[in-house]
């Protein structure tokens, strides 16, 4: 008897380690199938690699042209005003370096990577997800096969984006906090956003010292007093200062990278204005919402999902999926659809809100595969509120 009890929930271990591994497997091959077939309905050419450029839209090129060429140094006669700086250089230096072994078209390379990262970015979400199995279905057919699948499966940096937030918040989550800050720092080496994931560190590290028993005013001593939490802070922005740095002593100026948004559109404003003029964007014909109040509806719903993580006392992921949507809301709603999507914990949340009934569940994983087919024709086809 000793025996069968130790063997059995070994066997359901392994059986569920198995199903873990095996449930984002399947949708990515179901993702890739779904796009495939949008690709094929629209396009003469066939094949993966014409695939996978057809996937490559808009901001797609320019991480090509970074992981190939490296950033302008300025001045550069004949050539655009518009360089590549605003994009930041982790992605394309990882599919560099995966290229230099094996050397292949780079879209290939960025395209495989992506699909890759998006899977074991749905592994890393399974904890986060407190093994709610359908919950975990439900985030891997969103991420893997849903409608804005495309944006995780081509070389965008929503993919490592997602995957480095997921690596911190379950760093966090066992107060893994050197590891929290190493995932910090390259996240800030993805986006420029990823610089605000220290404020969740700090938080789970208030958190954490209040459920000691500790004082209020006392918690910056109580830091300063363990060398390694003050390590795990004061790396987080590490990749956003080395690219401050590399940018200073080659082009000359460190922040090119927000000085170059006003060649792409981008001027601060009020964000209520944006998002107002967002909503009253109304379709001159037909019915369906315009690009601009897609990307108004987006930025709307995030900060409802914020909302909810806080109501939920998730304050540290909040705080920052807010100013991930707040601070390009600043400029305008360009992106706002891709940057919403891309945001772990609202994406979790949300998977986790539709679980909680069976007949959701099994109507929004329906709809995701559905939906999948759709979206991707409208990425392929240029569908502004995608971008």
């Amino acid at each position: 008897m000793a025996l069968e009890n130790l063997v059995r929930p070994n066997a359901g271990g392994r059986l569920m380690v198995m199903a873990v591994a095996a449930v984002p497997l399947l949708f990515v091959i179901s993702g890739l199938a779904i796009r495939y077939a949008a690709f094929a309905s629209i396009s003469a050419e066939s094949g993966f690699a014409a695939y996978a450029r057809a996937l490559c839209r808009w901001d797609c090129a320019w991480y090509i042209g970074i992981s190939e060429q490296g950033y302008e140094r300025f001045p550069i006669s004949n050539h655009s005003n518009v360089g590549r700086w605003g994009f930041f250089p982790l992605y394309p230096m990882l599919v560099a370096a995966i290229r230099a072994i094996f050397p292949f078209q780079t879209i290939l390379v960025a395209t495989i990577t992506s699909m890759v990262f998006s899977y074991a970015a749905c592994l890393v979400a399974w904890p986060l997800l407190e093994k709610n199995m359908r919950a975990y279905v439900l985030y891997c057919a969103f991420l893997l096969s849903g409608p804005f699948s495309f944006h995780f499966t081509t070389f965008l940096t929503e993919s490592l984006f997602v995957l480095l937030t997921s690596c911190v918040f379950l760093a966090l989550k066992r107060s893994s906090y050197l590891a929290a800050g190493l995932s910090s720092a390259l996240l800030s080496a993805t986006r420029l956003v990823g610089v605000f994931i220290v404020f969740a560190t700090v938080i789970q590290m208030f958190r954490e010292y209040r459920e000691r028993g500790g004082l209020t005013l006392s918690f910056p001593r109580w830091v300063l007093g363990r060398p390694y939490l003050l390590v795990a802070i004061l790396i987080s922005p590490a990749g956003l200062f080395a690219y401050t740095l590399f940018l200073y002593l080659t082009v000359g100026d460190g922040f090119a990278f927000l000085h170059v948004q006003r060649a792409f559109g981008r001027v601060a404003g009020n964000p209520l204005v944006f998002l107002w003029d967002g909503l009253s964007a109304v379709p001159k014909t037909g019915w369906l919402p315009t690009a601009p109040q897609w990307s108004a509806l987006a930025a709307i719903t995030g900060l409802a999902l914020s909302a909810v993580l806080a109501a939920r006392r998730q304050y540290g992921a909040a705080l920052f999926c807010a100013l991930c949507i707040i601070l390009p809301l600043i400029t305008n709603l360009a992106s706002m659809v891709r940057y919403v999507v891309g945001l772990a914990p609202l994406t979790i949340m949300l998977a986790v809100l539709l679980s909680a009934s069976k007949l959701i569940s099994l109507a929004a994983s329906v709809f995701f595969l559905g939906a999948c087919y759709f979206m991707t024709v409208a990425w392929i086809g240029g569908y502004l509120a995608l971008v």
